[in-house]
């Protein structure tokens, strides 16, 4: 099966259009260069618009005729397309049907290599095949013909020795946080990546600790200056309290001069306290050895 061209033959095909470009290309250029040279006056701009008409019309007769000899030139070509691409169809046939078949052998090939590699998995993958299933062993690059059976076994081999020696460490593993790296093993079938798990988490927790002791420790201090304050205030009231219960025989009589006694003006004061029931106890008590009087707040 050949193309062969009959007519036109090698020599045969047009080579160049011959036309009278030299002597319309001299005529063209006297005329130019006159109206490059026009002036035109406000009133003969009527005749500039007629001029300027006239070389237009012109390039438009140029560029029509050039499209006219191109649509001729081009005209064998498209019916001798039309004819190539006729017998192209017929041939697409028959390579659809050869096409056809090779992708059926080759997916029948690619399904008998695949059951076999799954055979070589079951015989292999033992107890471990919840963790490690045949869809996250198997690549689709196995099933090719450039990959040899030997390639894929010494893979999946690797793969399961890999799983097993990281399931074998995760359960001598003795933390709070062996399942969370279990499940990031399962994951990415990578040891490291299930101990940085570990890490990480630890590393959190000791900063949770940290947290909380410390603010364990400021509420600690916190309480103890509570208590402190309170104890301040119930020694005060209590020191009070003795010295006014002192009895008279254990005082000695000190003579007491004769004072101008001016008596103070009482002042009503209004106001509230916040304190603990201790505080509250000794504030009283204050007011009492003070001789302050003290009474509920009329109710408004």
């Amino acid at each position: 099966m050949e193309l062969k061209i009959y007519n036109p033959q090698e020599d045969g095909f047009v080579q160049k259009i011959e036309w009278n470009y030299e002597e319309l290309k001299a005529e063209v250029s006297i005329a130019a260069d006159e109206y490059a040279a026009s002036v035109y006056t406000d009133e003969t701009i009527k005749q500039a618009k007629a001029d300027k008409a006239k070389l237009n019309k012109f390039i438009e007769a140029l560029t029509g005729t050039r499209t006219k000899v191109r649509k001729k030139l081009l005209a064998p070509d498209e019916q001798f397309g039309r004819e190539v691409k006729d017998i192209e169809g017929i041939v697409r046939k028959a390579i659809d049907n050869i096409d056809g078949q090779i992708k059926d052998y080759e997916r029948r090939q690619r399904e008998e290599k695949t059951a076999k590699i799954r055979e070589f998995y079951d015989d292999n993958i033992h107890d471990i095949e919840k963790y490690l299933p045949f869809e996250r062993v198997f690549k689709p690059e196995y099933a090719n013909a450039s990959t040899t059976m030997k390639s894929v076994k010494e893979d999946i081999l690797e793969m399961i020795q890999k799983v097993d020696e990281g399931l074998a460490i995760l359960n001598e593993v003795d933390s709070p946080y062996a399942g969370d790296m279990k499940e990031v093993f399962l994951r990415t079938y990578d040891i490291g990546h299930a101990i940085a798990e570990r890490n990480r988490l630890e590393a959190a927790e000791q900063k949770r600790k940290e947290y909380e002791a410390e603010r364990a420790k400021a509420k600690a201090e916190q309480e103890a200056r509570r208590k402190a304050e309170a104890q301040a205030v119930m020694a005060a009231g209590k020191k009070q309290e003795e010295k006014t219960a002192e009895p008279e025989s254990q005082q000695t009589a000190v003579p007491v001069p004769a004072v101008e006694i001016v008596e103070e003006s009482i002042h009503v004061l209004d106001f509230r306290v916040y304190a603990t029931s201790i505080q509250l106890a000794g504030l009283k008590q204050y007011l009492k050895t003070n001789g302050i009087r003290f009474e509920p707040v009329p109710k408004q």
